[in-house]
């Protein structure tokens, strides 16, 4: 019985970390979205004051 709990056990820590390591995963990828986003509004917004680009 103490093997198949410890099994059990070593199984439900597996299942943990593997979460764990979904949802940072899936944190690191929205945070690299926004960052991109932000990025992105930026050098719009820069390049629009240089007047590199035309205003609509």
């Amino acid at each position: 019985m103490s093997r198949r709990s410890a099994k059990a056990k070593e199984k439900e820590i597996e299942r943990f970390l593997m979460k764990v390591a979904e949802t940072a995963e899936n944190t690191m990828r929205e945070y690299w979205q926004e960052r991109e986003t932000e990025n992105r509004i930026y050098a719009t917004e820069y390049v629009t004051r240089r007047g590199l680009i035309p205003q609509q």
